[in-house]
C-alpha cells in the first residue's frame, strides 16, 4: 500500500513507531477492503476519509500507549494538525467498538459519546478490532481479546459485556453493508 505524503509526515513528526505503523497500514487496507466492498453493494463510502481515518488512528500511540486514552491523543494530535473533522471523529471514535458517555465517565474519561455513528467510521473501528498487530484474524480471536480482558481485569467486565454486545452488531452491519464474512 503507498501511503499518503501526509501521513508519513505526521509520523514522522510525532515519531510513531514502526510496529504501529505497520499495524495502521494492516487496519487501512482490510478497511478499504470492506468499504470497497460495501461500494459494490450500492454504499456511499468516503474511502479517503477511511484510508487516512485508518492510517492515523494510532498516532496517539506516539504519545501513548494507554488503551483508554491512545484514541482521545490520536484526536488531539490531528485536530491541532487541521484534518477534517471526519478524520479526526475517525481516530476518536474507532477503540473497539465505541465507549458511551456513561462508559466514558466511569473509566475517568470527558464524558462524551466516543461511539462510531459514520460507516467511515464503524468501518475502521471494526478492521481496527480484527486486526492484531499487522495480521487481520478473525472476529471470533476478537471476542477472545475480550475474554482475556475479562479474566486478568474482572473489574472491567462492565465495559467488555458492553463491548461485546456493540461488537457483535457492528459485525452484523459490516457483514450486511459489504457481504463479507468475518
Amino acid at each position: 500500500m503507498r501511503v499518503p505524503e501526509i501521513v508519513e509526515k505526521l509520523w514522522e513528526k510525532y515519531g510513531l513507531e514502526e510496529n504501529v505503523r505497520k499495524h495502521c497500514i494492516a487496519v487501512a487496507e482490510m478497511a478499504l477492503k470492506i468499504a470497497e466492498s460495501a461500494e459494490r453493494r450500492g454504499y456511499r463510502v468516503d474511502k479517503e476519509a477511511v484510508l487516512l481515518g485508518a492510517l492515523l488512528h494510532d498516532i496517539g500511540r506516539a504519545i501513548t500507549h494507554d488503551p483508554f486514552k491512545h484514541f482521545l491523543k490520536s484526536a488531539e494530535i490531528l485536530k491541532a494538525e487541521g484534518l477534517d473533522e471526519r478524520i479526526v471523529k475517525i481516530a476518536e471514535r474507532h477503540f473497539s467498538a465505541g465507549i458511551s458517555a456513561e462508559e466514558a465517565k466511569k473509566l475517568g474519561l470527558p464524558e462524551k459519546d466516543y461511539l462510531p455513528e459514520s460507516l467511515e467510521e464503524k468501518i475502521v473501528s471494526f478492521a481496527d478490532n480484527i486486526t492484531f498487530s499487522s495480521t487481520v484474524r478473525d472476529f471470533d480471536s476478537f471476542l477472545r481479546r475480550l475474554d482475556k480482558i475479562d479474566s486478568e481485569n474482572p473489574q472491567l467486565r462492565w465495559f467488555t459485556d458492553a463491548t461485546r454486545e456493540r461488537a457483535i452488531k457492528m459485525k452484523l452491519e459490516m457483514e450486511e453493508i459489504s457481504g463479507m464474512r468475518f
